[in-house]
């Protein structure tokens, strides 16, 4: 199972490349030499404590713009702490402004030459930019210093890229020698005995893999191509219904378990799966196309937005909000935009996070009456009654004539 690194007091994650996670690094203890900024955080200010535990938790929730804001209160208080631009380095990584990432990790070293997981973020940028060299002399420094499965994948990776592939199975298998609980390095060597026309071998591994982390639909899908390959489709066809069944979006999952089923003669369930392939073939390819724009164009506001209206018409939610947080971080007085994405909370199941960006809208403006009806739906779903009639009063005060907020309203049970 992958790890999630943690560094001591602060909680900030790793960003491992696209996800911003790291696994299985080495704690403080294992570190060549002792690094000054351990040293510093044992004595900082409480005030730099909090500031960097808000600003960690502000960032994991996508609020960009407070999590800066918080790492400058920090910085006030302990300006040569190196965790500070770390911090401002996820943010910044996050936020695909790379320049301002590299600034903010070069920073670290400047600070502190031996911080733990800045070698491995730097060269995720080099990845990310296609620098793919340059990710491996970065890669090689942070495994130099603190030896992990974490930087071993990302080497493999980066040599499978290279078309290095012998590099890059001997980086894998390292990484399974030093955890072999570590479910993601077993589909990166699948994923390159695939390529290279070993089936089985490629089975084997993703079996390995997801029998390590059963419910990832990633994984799922990957071991159900694969046996759509070798030609097991029976077993191939079960777990592409269960991805199917909770990724409708998924062009290829749609498509292999259409091909599937029309080998096992089922050919009017394997049609419909087809159709519904092409159907989203062309949804897919707008996501991309917007995703690609926004990506290198990063500063622009409503090519984010575009992409998040992508994605949630796409039904993937998640990758949604995740748009529309960079787009409120370029345009965080953009009520439209904070509504949309207060909605999206609420489509995801997250009342409280929804109820909370309604909130935010009104601070800004009390006379946003679509907030005020969104924010009485809210509370009304979660049984506080009163709450909600008050928001719905409130709506009808600034929009008179709206029909559905009186409806709403009047359906509303009598509170004692």
């Amino acid at each position: 199972m992958d790890k999630i690194i943690r560094h001591p007091v602060y909680r900030f994650l790793i960003p491992l490349l696209m996800l911003l996670i790291a696994a299985g690094c080495k704690s403080g203890s294992d570190q060549p030499e002792i690094s000054q900024t351990v040293l510093q955080r044992q004595s900082a200010d409480p005030k730099v404590t909090l500031f960097l535990i808000e600003a960690d938790d502000a960032f994991h929730q996508g609020a960009f713009g407070v999590a800066l804001m918080l790492a400058d209160s920090a910085e006030r208080y302990a300006p040569e702490l190196a965790d500070i631009p770390f911090l401002r380095g996820l943010v910044y990584t996050t936020l695909i402004r790379f320049d301002e990432a590299e600034a903010a990790y070069n920073k670290v070293l400047e600070l502190d030459p031996h911080y733990q997981g800045v070698w491995l973020n730097l060269g995720g940028i080099a990845f990310r930019q296609g620098k793919f060299r340059k990710a491996l002399d970065r890669y090689r420094k942070e495994q130099e210093a603190y030896p992990s499965p974490v930087v071993l994948l990302q080497m493999g990776r980066a040599y499978a890229v290279l078309r290095e592939a012998d590099r890059a199975r001997e980086a894998y298998l390292q990484a399974i020698a030093a955890d072999s609980s570590y479910a993601t390095v077993y589909f990166r060597l699948s994923e390159l005995y695939k390529e290279e026309g070993e089936l089985e071998k490629a089975l084997e591994y993703s079996r390995r893999g997801l029998s390590l982390n059963p419910d990832n639909l990633n994984y799922q899908y990957f071991v159900g191509s694969l046996l759509l390959l070798t030609g097991e489709i029976e077993e191939a066809v079960g777990y592409l219904q269960t991805v199917v069944a909770q990724r409708p979006w998924h062009y290829w999952a749609h498509y292999n378990l259409g091909q599937a089923l029309v080998r096992q003669r089922r050919l009017d369930e394997g049609q419909r799966y087809l159709a519904r392939a092409d159907s989203l073939k062309e949804e897919l390819q707008n996501i991309e196309e917007w995703q690609t724009l926004a990506e290198q164009n990063p500063d622009q506001f409503m090519l984010w937005v575009n992409l998040g209206e992508a994605f949630r018409r796409a039904g993937r939610i998640d990758e949604a909000i995740n748009a529309h947080q960079i787009a409120f971080y370029l345009g965080p007085q953009n009520l439209a935009l904070q509504n949309n994405l207060a909605n999206m909370y609420l489509m995801r199941g997250d009342t409280s996070w929804a109820i909370a960006g309604y909130r935010l809208i009104l601070r800004q403006d009390p006379t946003f009456a679509g907030a005020w009806f969104n924010l009485g739906v809210v509370y009304n779903s979660t049984g506080k009654v009163a709450e909600a009639r008050w928001a719905l009063e409130s709506s009808l005060m600034y929009e008179p004539d709206d029909s559905a907020a009186k409806a709403y309203l009047a359906k509303l049970p009598d509170t004692p």
